[in-house]
């Protein structure tokens, strides 16, 4: 069937907002849409709708977010980084290293090998006080997502591109709450399971989250001794279908 063109005329975004939801409904699923002006914020909703899968439209979403985050600081060391320490690190005199990140179980002696978004906006008080950051609010692509793929998006921290996608996807808020807590067990783990290798210190802070993890539990199992076991079981669950579908996410 040959697709339908519908030419966008106008260069009012907000009434390229209005009509999205419109636009993105399945009527509009073997309709290419085309605009010629050169408002770039048109051209990405546009391009965002001519996706016609659900998690390909989310996925472009993100990425041309996280995208625009590079772009500000690009060339920039915001977090001042000298011999692995950020500012903060070095002006307290502190032993720990990789900032923010030292946390993460997925942190690397190269960087961050994923691409979150939401650890991408997180600046401490001392970078917001020497630069200009950008804000969620100033991810205008953003407001093409629904809200509870919003709130999501504002806590699902330390995760890969590929499971923020999937929550993302999933949209349910209280699925995405539970994954992050099953996240939390993943990183004490992982951490204990370092230190035990290693035969290393643990670092303050990973004690601290595995306090947190462990007082997050008992709290569960007081208010529902089943609860902890639905929680792990989601994380587990939703693993196993990234792993069963990376493939498709990652080129999404």
């Amino acid at each position: 069937m040959e697709k339908k063109k519908i030419l966008i005329e106008t260069d009012n975004v907000n009434e390229i907002y209005k009509k999205y939801k419109k636009y993105k409904t399945f009527i509009y699923k073997n309709t290419e849409f085309i605009y010629n002006g050169e408002n770039q914020e048109i051209k990405d909703i546009i391009e965002v709708l001519n996706k016609k899968t659900r998690l390909q439209r989310i996925a472009y979403i993100y990425d041309k977010s996280c995208e625009q985050i590079d772009k500000k600081f690009e060339g920039e060391n915001i977090c001042e980084f000298k011999c692995n320490q950020c500012i903060v690190q070095r002006k307290h005199n502190l032993k720990e290293k990789n900032g923010c990140c030292r946390v993460c179980r997925l942190q690397t002696s190269t960087g961050c090998p994923s691409k979150n978004l939401t650890c991408k906006l997180f600046f401490c008080d001392e970078v917001k006080n020497k630069y200009e950051v950008i804000t969620f609010k100033d991810l205008k692509l953003l407001n093409l997502l629904t809200r509870r793929q919003r709130v999501i998006l504002k806590f699902d921290m330390f995760s890969t591109r590929e499971e923020v996608l999937t929550d993302l996807y999933i949209g349910f808020i209280t699925l995405a709450a539970f994954r992050e807590l099953y996240m939390l067990i993943k990183t004490s783990l992982f951490w204990m399971s370092k230190r035990i290798k290693n035969k290393m210190k643990m670092p303050n802070v990973s004690k601290l989250v595995i306090l947190l993890t462990i007082l997050i539990i008992l709290m569960f199992l007081i208010i529902n001794p089943i609860s902890p076991m639905i929680m792990i079981c989601i994380g587990i669950i939703e693993d196993f279908f990234i792993k069963l579908h990376r493939k498709n996410i990652v080129q999404a």
